[in-house]
């Protein structure tokens, strides 16, 4: 094993160690796996690279092409030095240039690299290639100590709520606040992960050799040495890389929109009620809709269940209108469609009216939805506009689309708004939820709070802003995360986490009408590339991070990225009926914010209903659309598969299920009884 190599087995060790450490939510062994082996092939590949060019400049000073071990660790030592000197000048610090944050990174590379070159060198079989038990065993010992100095018995996940937590969570005695606990078994993770390395590494020797090879061909083509064409041999390995990665993006995509575009078998007959688009009073093919916004056109409360709920008469049917992806090829035409929707409802005479801003899916939020129409006892109208029906990961190029037609739709009402008595208009909400969120957010972007209050808009409510949201990181301004934020500004209100929002003094939450509510251990706004490169500021001083930050953690670029990516793939994962506030759910806050905010008020016994409602109507549509697939399947194949709906139906109760008992559980849910 040469001097790299070994430098390389070093600095990979150390990096693994580390890479157990927890993150924002708890991971399983899998998660693990992918983290250890991702954190192997990168650190192997950045470390034994540079030890090779520490041994190429001390070749240079030595003037031979084998330098001893004291000419590379003279040469290792001054870089060390050099770049410990710059990591400290560049020390971290909250709201500093990307520039800075590079060059800081670059500094801690170049250290750690030193020191794994030098260790390399005091590493017993340093001077042979004979002693590989011996290189093996210093490697353990690093990734050991590596792993004992993040203190594993001081550290912990964000989501693990403290000893002295007394609220936020309806699960008595739960101790982690996210809807699934994972644990990883060691012995597994370490497999996986060793697999997942080795294939990596694989991949990176691959394009290698690909580049290998392209150079070599180059000069049968155009003369010289290969040498001569290593660039251009880079560039073609890389243009394959890319295409084969797009092509792969592009499959995935195109598969996941038959699925985002389809119809639930249960859903095929479309809505009677003429307030609702896809009704036959609304002359919209109900075809054209997309599996999302059918699943919430068909939702729709009917004034009986306000009723029964709200234990009230006198209950309007509330209006429903969506502009499908399907229901027009333009952004021009699907906007007009949605505003001749709203014409012919009337949606604008209601006493309230909100634009729901969706997922990337098209997903629209039912609690929120259906809260608004309870509080308002139906007299009221909800708009969504749909942009997308991938999810929200493979949705990103399609925010600028999503934000100019949510302007347009804006605008539209606002002209109409303006062509009314002032006595009679609604009032006008927005809500978002995650992409969407960012999506109706930078509407304003370069405005502040003057483009909302501008626009008319009476109250919003965002939840799960993802970090790329620019208007959000404007008015958010040069606060710290160490702090408690101020309302502001205006009246908005940017909470760090929901204990922030719940410790908000009730004088100070009645002046708030623009809140962006985020869990304190919601991947979603932390997530983005600037933590491959820069330390986010909810990873600064342990004593100073805020609610939901992991404990005891220390930023790595590529292992704290990757943890950040997974705790993203796991942050939602909700038992239908069971509401839960942690990682990307806020179905149990949604209510009370809602209720807040937008100044709908009810009384403690008609909120108490309407959470119940909420949780039995989402099992219910939930069973309904399971029941619905599986009579839509061949009869031979319907007894096993409504075996497998009622095993749901009983995990998701936590009770013995029969089919008469999920046929009760739809029917109670979908039509709640009188209170």
């Amino acid at each position: 094993m040469d001097h790299a190599a070994r430098a390389g087995l070093l600095g990979t060790a150390y990096a693994v160690g580390r890479s157990y450490q927890p993150n924002l939510l708890t991971r399983g062994s899998t998660d693990q796996a992918v983290i250890t082996g991702t954190t192997a092939a990168m650190a192997y590949g950045v470390i034994s690279a540079g030890s090779a060019t520490i041994s190429a400049i001390a070749s240079r000073f030595s003037k031979s092409e084998a330098p001893t071990s004291t000419a590379r660790l003279l040469v290792a030592g001054s870089v060390g030095a050099l770049a410990a000197g710059a990591a400290v000048a560049l020390a971290w610090r909250e709201h500093e240039s990307s520039q800075r944050a590079v060059v800081r990174l670059l500094a801690q590379t170049a250290v750690t690299t030193a020191i794994a070159s030098a260790a390399s060198d005091l590493t017993p079989g340093a001077n042979g290639n004979r002693d590989r038990g011996a290189s093996l065993a210093a490697a353990a010992i690093v990734g050991l100590g590596s792993w004992a100095s993040t203190q594993p018995w001081k550290s912990a996940p964000g989501s693990l709520l403290p000893d002295d937590f007394d609220g936020g969570t309806e699960r008595e005695g739960a101790h982690f606040w996210e809807d699934v606990v994972r644990e990883v078994s060691p012995r597994k993770a370490i497999a996986i992960g060793a697999a997942v390395g080795l294939a990596t590494f694989g991949l990176a020797k691959a394009e290698s050799a690909l580049t290998s090879a392209t150079s070599r061909a180059a000069t049968y083509l155009l003369g010289g040495e290969a040498h001569d064409h290593r660039m251009l041999g880079r560039m073609t390995s890389a243009g394959i890389t890319l295409g084969v990665g797009w092509f792969a993006v592009s499959k995935a995509s195109t598969m996941l929109s038959k699925g985002g575009g389809a119809l639930d078998a249960a859903l095929t007959t479309p809505p009677s009620t003429p307030e609702v688009t896809g009704s036959p009073a609304s002359g919209l093919d109900w075809t054209k809709q997309t599996r999302e916004g059918a699943r919430w056109l068909s939702m729709a409360l009917p004034p009986s269940s306000i009723e029964a709920v709200m234990g009230s008469t006198g209950a309007k049917q509330p209006i429903r209108v969506y502009g499908s992806l399907e229901i027009a090829h333009s952004d021009q035409d699907r906007v007009e469609i949605l505003l001749a929707e709203i014409d012919r409802t009337k949606a604008l005479e209601r006493k309230a009216f909100a634009l729901f801003s969706p997922t990337g899916s098209g997903y629209v939020n039912y609690v929120a939805t259906e809260t608004f129409e309870y509080l308002t006892h139906g007299d009221c109208a909800s708009a969504a506009i749909q942009y997308s029906v991938l999810p929200s990961a493979l949705s990103l190029t399609r925010v600028p689309t999503g934000s100019a037609q949510t302007s347009m739709v804006i605008a539209g009402i606002v002209q109409r708004l303006l062509a009314m008595p002032k006595s009679k208009r609604p009032k006008f909400f927005l809500f978002g939820e995650s992409l969407g969120s960012q999506v109706s957010e930078e509407v304003y972007r370069g405005t502040g709070l003057f483009g909302l209050e501008g626009t008319g808009i009476d109250a919003a409510l965002w939840i799960g802003t993802p970090a790329s949201t620019i208007w959000r990181r404007q008015i958010w301004g040069e606060r710290t995360i160490t702090e408690v934020p101020a309302v502001g500004p205006g009246a908005a209100y940017l909470p760090r986490s929901l204990m922030d929002w719940k410790a908000l003094p009730q004088k100070e939450r009645a002046q708030v009408r623009y809140l962006l509510l985020q869990n304190g251990d919601d991947p979603i706004p932390k997530f983005g590339s600037q933590v491959v490169w820069r330390k986010p500021d909810w990873l600064g001083p342990n004593a100073t991070r805020p609610f939901g930050a992991p404990k005891g953690t220390t930023w790595m670029p590529v292992t704290t990225f990757m943890m950040t990516f997974l705790d993203m793939l796991n942050a939602l994962t909700p038992t239908p009926g069971v509401f839960a506030e942690g990682g990307h759910d806020y179905r149990l806050i949604l209510p009370e914010a809602i209720s807040e905010t937008w100044q709908l008020p009810a009384t403690a016994e008609q909120m108490a209903r309407v959470n119940a409602a909420l949780r039995q109507r989402e099992l219910a549509w939930e069973l309904f659309r399971q029941w619905g697939e599986v009579e839509a399947k061949p009869a031979d194949k319907q007894a096993e598969e409504k075996a497998k709906v009622i095993a749901n139906a009983a995990k998701y109760t936590g009770t013995s299920v029969d089919a008469a008992g999920v046929q009760a559980l739809i029917a109670n849910g979908i039509q709640p009884m009188p209170a």
